[in-house]
C-alpha cells in the first residue's frame, strides 16, 4: 500500500479536514474508504493487506486525546459513507506522535 502525507496539526477546534478527505473521495476516485488512528503508519497499513490500495496521513499530534477527538468527528461527519463500523478504535495506541488517516479502496 502507498502511504502519502498531507499533513495538518492543532486543535481538534481549529482544523478541518473534511473537505480534503471528500477530495480524496469524491467523483468516483474511490470505491470505499476508513478513516482511522495510529502511531505506526507502516505497521497498520502492512495489517490492511491488500483490502486498502491508498493510505493517507492527515492529521498529526502528540495527545491522544486530540487524536481520538479528531476520529470521532471525522467517523460521525461520514457515517454512512465511509467503511467505518463505530465512531472511533479502541485499544492502545503506544507512544506518539499519533496520526488520522483515510484508506482509499481504488
Amino acid at each position: 500500500m502507498d502511504i502519502r502525507q498531507n499533513i495538518e496539526t492543532g486543535w481538534p477546534s481549529g482544523i478541518s479536514l473534511h473537505q480534503r478527505i471528500s477530495a480524496y473521495i469524491r467523483d468516483g476516485r474511490a470505491r470505499s474508504f476508513k478513516v482511522g488512528i495510529t502511531n505506526n503508519p507502516y505497521a497498520r497499513a502492512a495489517n490492511y493487506g491488500s483490502e486498502y490500495d491508498e493510505m493517507i496521513l492527515v492529521y498529526e499530534t502528540s495527545s491522544d486525546k486530540n487524536l481520538r477527538e479528531v476520529e470521532r468527528i471525522l467517523t460521525a461527519y461520514y457515517t454512512g459513507w465511509s467503511d467505518n463500523r463505530n465512531d472511533g478504535g479502541g485499544g492502545r495506541r503506544g507512544d506518539g506522535p499519533y496520526y488520522v488517516y483515510v484508506v482509499l479502496r481504488r
